[in-house]
């Protein structure tokens, strides 16, 4: 006779799905981060190009 799935996950399954989920949710906010810099970097630069196309002003 096969035997029910269990559906109740135990004390360790549940520490290691909490570990990858904060673990996943980590790696996210770092790229969030990461890209965020790369997009502030090159505004920063065309605003120095700007100022430099306009005499300084």
């Amino acid at each position: 006779m096969v035997s029910r799935i269990r559906k109740t996950l135990t004390v360790q399954e549940r520490a290691a799905a909490f570990e990858h989920t904060s673990k996943v949710a980590a790696d996210a906010a770092e790229e969030e981060r990461r890209l965020r810099e790369e997009k502030n970097e090159r505004l920063r630069k065309l605003r120095r190009a700007g100022k430099d196309v306009s005499g300084g002003a």
